[in-house]
């Protein structure tokens, strides 16, 4: 059995990034604040069309979980990484085990929550494909994986034929099987402020000047320009099911539809900002402790684009549960979208 000890932050929602937090924490000593790395690495955008796939309109609210928050941050944090997915089980898991054996704890996901037997209310009840972990030990002898996990504080023990089954998982434009990411920090590692300011610029950059016309503000303004095509492009099934996923993935915590569209009611009901009410209230609270009034002014613009993503979602809401679509005020209202967080971004290169 080998398993390494590592401080731990518990972060409700906060999967994607809280591995590489805790080996932040582990190697500076310093825990960092909130939810600020998860919401400056993930807010952003991005418009997929895929003509034959089961949902061939996606709309992402941010600029993806996994690698695309390592190609971010990697370089201004500090550290180097191995990535990789979609090899088989056996040769995956042989590899995370040698990086254990190196000391090194390694970052586990996509995974599926419906195979994790610490979570109670979705093991063999509901899958959500769409959670990390921080593997930190193994026993192949007794058949475990040990792994710290942002929803508890204690280390969790999950047999290897529930990890492979977890681990099996196909997200198109999200993840792909046996995907885990080595991260090893260098000798120069940033601060809080240098990441901040860091992380921030290039985000600015990104948004305002994407490396593909589908993501960022371009993004949505093609976004804008399209969805008037939906309701001809598209048969009724498919409409439903891409509104359906749009307004999921406005959700400022895990991926949830909202409270009307769900047949439980929902212990946290979210505002459906995608992330901009949280982001924009970090931004004032940095740009206080690190004088950068501009900051605070940025989150304004972005606070406003929240509440008229959480417009948005209250429209489509409103069209999906009378199954009468009319997608021309959604243009308009993504279209001062565009604008708002065009001016935000614009602000904080």
């Amino acid at each position: 059995m080998t398993c390494l000890c590592l401080p731990h932050k518990v972060a409700d929602y906060a999967c994607p990034i809280n591995g590489l937090e805790d080996m932040y924490e582990w190697k500076t000593g310093t825990r960092l604040p909130g939810y600020f790395l998860m919401d400056f690495s993930m807010t952003g955008f991005m418009y997929i069309k895929q003509k034959n796939a089961p949902c061939p309109r996606m709309v992402f609210w941010g600029s993806g979980t996994g690698l695309p928050q390592h190609k971010l941050l990697s370089d201004v944090m500090g550290y180097s990484y191995t990535f990789s997915e979609n090899t088989a089980y056996s040769t995956a898991w042989k590899q995370v085990c040698e990086s254990i054996d190196r000391g090194i704890p390694v970052i586990l996901g996509l995974l599926d929550m419906y195979h994790l037997p610490y979570y109670p209310k979705m093991y063999h009840r509901m899958h959500i494909p769409q959670h990390y972990v921080l593997l930190v030990g193994y026993d192949n002898d007794k058949q475990f994986a040990f792994v710290q996990d942002n929803g508890y504080p204690e280390v969790q023990t999950v047999p290897l034929s529930d990890l492979k089954e977890a681990w099996n998982v196909n997200n198109p434009g999200q993840g792909k099987k046996n995907t885990y990411c080595i991260v090893e920090f260098g000798n120069r590692i940033a601060s809080l402020e240098e990441i901040a300011r860091q992380v921030l610029k290039k985000k600015a950059n990104w948004m305002l000047n994407p490396p593909v016309g589908f993501m960022g503000i371009r993004g949505m303004r093609r976004l804008a320009a399209d969805i008037t095509n939906w309701e001809k492009d598209l048969s009724p099934e498919q409409m439903k099911r891409c509104l359906s996923d749009l307004v999921t993935f406005t959700c400022s915590v895990v991926p949830m539809p909202p409270q009307r569209l769900l047949p439980f009611t929902m212990n946290h009901i979210d505002s459906h900002q995608a992330v901009r009410d949280r982001f924009s209230s970090a931004l004032i609270d940095f740009g206080v402790q690190f004088n950068e009034p501009t900051w605070s002014e940025a989150a304004g613009y972005l606070a406003e684009s929240g509440r008229l993503i959480s417009q948005l979602t209250d429209l489509f809401v409103d069209q999906l549960l009378e199954s009468s679509f009319d997608l021309r005020p959604a243009s308009q209202l993504i279209t001062r979208i565009a604008e708002k967080e065009e001016n935000a971004y614009t602000m904080l290169k």
